[in-house]
């Protein structure tokens, strides 16, 4: 017993100093440390717990240095720019920290500065693009990695660049404006640069509590969560591609509140159609239909002596939340499953990911099986997701009272829109 009480403490200290270490080396690395502690069940439980503090508990970086890049893309004193500005920051990021702040309005804001240096050494770690073609294409011998890696490249250095996340924040607020249980907060571009970032500060409670709340209450934030991801997806080809437990806060009012918008990736709208025609072949049972759609998309060439029945089996488990008119339960074992599957097909499935093809616009939408799927899992989310994605797919009346709320919502929008 003794021994197995310090083992628990060797691992629980070497957990809290690998997080720490990864949190002071910010950009990709942090990164890769936020989605280690939501994503995978083959990280020790120690650790698990070490690394959910970078989704927004970092070590932050001394406020000279942020204040310094502030100062010069504002061009001017903090003083100035704004009628407060908190020292402490409410929270570290992978490529920037946090700190509320007043404007001279009297409206409460956060602002988000970029750390000195980080876009420079993730472009520096970017720049050599022969080596991740060459890792990616040892990897799966038959991708064709170079628009994979230029696909992960761009989105990787869009989020470098706060005046497109600013874009991108304008564009979902737009979409989801008044919305009864979606809120985006308000940006202010006066405020805001290339390395600065200012919105209005929401008040919220963070993933660790909302996993605190009563199960009906869990419920509600797990599907509210898919249908903003699936109906942004589908009805304005839109992904916010960074899906993970520190990006989102629930307010008083029962609303989820989106933050973070610096991945975000546009579907083109035939992208979106031949996704939804590859699913619903799948879920229609057209095993023909979906080899072909997986051929017309480029997930296979014409020559692969990869059977249909082999392909659709695969692919059935990816799409087995949504496959059958019944209540499914997201659950830690089967995203641990589902990733298996991607990383490390075994049985009849083995070496199947290295005989196929990743189209580039879809290299996101894995994002949703490690992401989102991951998230649903914590909160345990059960609903009849195949109704509510037949909403998205066909708009079939609404299944659940989220979506009788969401479809009032929308339909009143397009009256307002209609009206001269």
């Amino acid at each position: 017993e003794r021994r197995e009480r310090i083992d628990e403490a060797r691992r629980r200290a070497d957990a809290e100093r690998v997080a720490q270490t990864m949190g002071q080396m910010k950009g990709a690395f942090m990164k890769l440390g936020q989605m280690l502690s939501f994503v995978s069940e083959d990280i020790p439980a120690e650790m698990r717990s070490a690394l959910a503090a970078l989704q927004a508990e970092a070590p932050p970086m001394d406020f000279a240095l942020v204040r310094d890049v502030a100062e010069r893309e504002l061009g001017q004193p903090l003083e100035r720019a704004f009628a407060r500005f908190d020292a402490t920051p409410l929270a570290a990021a992978s490529i920037g920290q946090v700190h509320r702040a007043r404007l001279a309005s009297g409206q409460d804001v956060v602002v988000k500065i970029q750390y000195p240096g980080v876009a420079e050494a993730i472009r520096a770690d970017l720049a050599n693009v022969a080596v991740l073609y060459s890792l990616m294409g040892m990897a799966y011998p038959a991708l064709d990695p170079k628009p994979v890696v230029d696909e992960l490249r761009a989105r990787t250095l869009e989020e470098l660049d706060y005046a497109h996340e600013l874009e991108n924040q304008q564009l979902f607020a737009a979409l989801y404006a008044g919305h009864p249980f979606i809120r985006v907060p308000r940006v202010f571009p006066e405020h805001s640069t290339g390395r600065v970032l200012t919105m209005e500060y929401v008040e919220g409670t963070r993933f660790s509590g909302v996993l605190e709340l009563d199960d009906t209450r869990r419920q509600r934030v797990a599907e509210i969560l898919y249908r903003f991801v699936f109906g942004s997806i589908h009805r304005h080809g839109v992904f916010n591609g960074d899906p993970h437990p520190g990006n989102y806060l629930y307010d008083a009012e029962g609303r989820v509140v989106f933050l973070d918008f610096g991945c975000v990736k546009h579907f083109p709208p035939e992208m979106v159609e031949g996704w939804r025609s590859l699913v619903v072949a799948h879920l229609e049972g057209a095993r023909d239909r979906f080899r072909g759609q997986l051929l017309r998309l480029g997930f296979i060439g014409p020559d692969t002596p990869l059977s249909t029945d082999l392909l659709y089996d695969y692919f059935e488990y990816f799409y087995r939340p949504i496959h059958e008119d019944r209540e499914f339960t997201f659950s830690r074992e089967y995203n641990a499953a589902s990733l298996k599957l991607v990383f490390a097909p075994d049985g009849r499935f083995a070496g199947l990911t290295k005989r196929t093809n990743m189209p580039p616009d879809f290299v996101f939408v894995n994002r949703i099986q490690w992401g989102v799927y991951s998230i649903l899992g914590q909160l345990e989310a059960r609903a009849n997701f195949h109704r509510i994605q037949r909403e998205l797919f066909f708009d079939e009346p609404p299944s659940t009272e989220l979506g009788r709320i969401d479809a009032a919502w929308r339909a009143s929008r397009r009256a307002a829109e209609a009206t001269p």
